[in-house]
């Protein structure tokens, strides 16, 4: 009977930490590609030379993708070179430990 409850145990600790790292897993994916898409507008822009239709392009792009907010802020350095700051806001939850929809940003400069 002992060794019965024991492995019981050992299931239900095994199949939490399987749910657990699936999570995860599915967490770490989704940064990825947020980060993957950050790089991708960031590349689009330097290519476009900060065109005013690429930026609105990459907007309307990124509320199809699903992320929560693409700001893109053209700016002039001292030297009259354009460069761009580049903050996507994306959310992901993890419910099996009460996250839901924690946001988290990628913030990058096109040059």
């Amino acid at each position: 009977m002992k060794g019965a409850i024991e492995t019981m145990v050992g299931i239900i600790i095994i199949s939490f930490m399987a749910v657990l790292g699936t999570s995860y897993i599915t967490v770490s994916l989704n940064n990825q590609k947020a980060q993957n898409y950050h790089s991708a507008v960031v590349s689009e822009l330097e290519a476009s030379n900060y065109s005013t239709e690429v930026i609105d392009g990459c907007k309307t792009k990124a509320q199809e993708n699903g992320y929560a907010n693409l700001e893109i802020d053209k700016k002039v350095t001292t030297d009259g070179k354009p460069y761009a700051k580049v903050v996507l806001t994306y959310k992901y939850s993890i419910p099996i430990l009460n996250m839901n929809d924690v946001e988290q940003q990628i913030v990058g400069y096109a040059k």
